[in-house]
């Protein structure tokens, strides 16, 4: 069952919202956050049957809450989500309207879903303004795009100027595409990582206009982009552009998904990179970072280990004679855990750590002693560093230089890396610093120095230059004053 994640906005500005008090729903939300988001669960295969807007009967879905429970309406339009499990109440009909909204009808009753403030019913018979939604992708912006019919995904050829369609893998940079939402008139732009942007015409373009924002169509779990004529975004051609159509066919259908963070792993005694082709031992001899030198890492939230999956479909793994190899097995020997001193990383794996021969070969040793166990963890596929919590987004909310952590919209930052393994963080022409009392402002002229710790598999910690880590308070105060990584926020990247 194919499903996506949404926030769904009423004609009044408001976010329907799974109240955790008798499990009510509202729509009452300002704006997206944990309880506004919903989990729409299509019934139908995924991109099956692609309809325009305003065409065909609607797709069959259920409304799964943040709490976990669906929404119901029964014959007299009362809604209910305490359901943990599906029934014929919970089946709703998404209709889609030119304008790009959308309405919701349960199947049972005939009625749709509308309402206000906590009011919300499904007794209208038709869908006035009142029962229509604008859908609000509630996914992290950092995404990777893909074409389930020509089984490809997207990719920025910077040399070329355009997105094409044309990855097995969603692999480095130019594989993460950074969704742009703008607010005043719903709809969403196709951002790469140097921040241009898609337009119609296929060419990639510094500024947002109306001509590079889309309207967001669903189809079964998959999405559709049309332009402001009515065109599709479509990888017919491979180069991404839109095209006159009535419909979106296949090659005009992509799914969204998630972008796991990929890293490099660099010496600390040589400054060369471990590289994993399939059935070898492991060594650090790269000179520079290739698609064999870029890792994706995948975290075991329950015992915060990590694992390291190459290029191939291998993993780094602790092999016989405690040599560390390429292996096809995703088993207990392929799970690390990262022991970070300042901005260098120790491996270990049992009671042993990966260390590094004088002509590179990667063995694991009883204990940790220098430069040959240390290694720099580079995140690779974030050219543009977009950063959420639960309170919100990380943007400049207030018109002042200074990061706060409850914003609507998010601002993004380019990263840079300093020969000593830092981070740097810069929005436009500065930089990120601190002030006297430790929050973030983005004035500098001059970078500062932080670094960047993974603390789950979706999730980063950061360490400020004053070695205080970054707390995100509810009230929206981002500063670095937790003293271990115990106290720090966990930022969604």
């Amino acid at each position: 069952m194919a499903s996506l994640e949404f926030g769904l906005v009423n004609a009044a500005n408001r976010y329907l919202t799974a109240e955790p008090f008798r499990f009510q729903v509202t729509a009452t939300g300002l704006q997206l956050k944990p309880r506004q988001v919903w989990i729409l669960q299509f019934m139908a295969p995924q991109g099956a049957g692609a309809a325009g807007p305003g065409e065909g009967a609607g797709q069959k879905l259920h409304l799964l809450s943040a709490l976990k429970r669906f929404l119901a309406a029964d014959t007299n339009g009362k809604i209910t989500c305490d359901q943990d499990h599906p029934g014929p109440q919970t089946i709703f009909l998404l209709q889609q309207y030119p304008d790009g909204k959308v309405s919701l009808q349960n199947e049972q009753s005939k009625r749709y879903l509308g309402g206000a403030e906590e009011n919300v019913t499904c007794f209208a018979q038709a869908a006035s303004e009142t029962e229509k939604w604008t859908l609000h992708l509630a996914v992290h912006p950092n995404v990777a795009m893909f074409s389930p019919n020509r089984k490809r995904y997207v990719r920025c050829d910077e040399k070329a100027g355009a997105l094409r369609c044309d990855r097995d893998m969603p692999w480095g940079a130019e594989s993460v595409i950074t969704i742009y939402y703008d607010f005043k008139v719903k709809k969403y732009g196709l951002r790469t990582g140097a921040g241009r942007l898609l337009a119609p015409d296929g060419s990639l373009v510094p500024d947002v206009t109306p001509q590079t924002l889309y309207s967001l169509e669903l189809n079964n779990g998959l999405v559709a982009l049309r332009d402001e004529e009515g065109k599709y975004l479509t990888a017919r051609e491979g180069t991404m552009k839109t095209a006159k159509m009535d419909k979106p066919g296949r090659d005009e259908l992509f799914s969204i998904e998630a972008s796991p963070a990929q890293v490099s792993l660099r010496s600390s005694a040589t400054n060369k990179f471990i590289c994993c082709r399939p059935g070898a031992d492991l060594y650090a001899n790269a000179m520079a970072v290739g698609n064999t030198e870029i890792f994706q890492l995948l975290f075991d939230d329950d015992t915060k280990r990590a694992c390291f999956r190459g290029y191939c479909g291998t993993y780094m793994a602790l092999g016989p004679n405690d040599c560390i190899i390429s292996s096809k097995q995703k088993d207990r020997n392929v799970w690390f855990e990262l022991q970070y001193q300042d901005q260098k990383v120790v491996l270990r794996i049992g009671d042993k750590y990966v260390s590094m021969r004088p002509n590179g070969q990667l063995l694991a040793v009883p204990k940790a002693a220098g430069k040959s166990e240390e290694f720099l963890m580079v995140l690779v596929n974030r050219p543009l560093l977009v950063l959420h919590t639960d309170a919100g987004y990380v943007g400049l909310c207030s018109g002042m230089k200074r990061l706060e952590a409850n914003c609507v919209s998010y601002v993004a930052s380019s990263l840079s890396l300093t020969e000593e393994g830092y981070y740097n963080f810069q929005i436009g022409s500065n930089y990120w610093v601190l002030d006297k009392d430790g929050q973030v402002m983005v004035t500098g002229d001059q970078p500062s120095n932080f670094t960047i710790q993974f603390a789950s598999s979706t999730c980063v910690i950061i360490k400020a230059s004053n070695n205080k880590f970054f707390v995100a308070d509810l009230g929206g105060r981002l500063w670095a004053g937790a003293a271990d990584a115990a106290g720090a926020t966990l930022f969604h990247y």
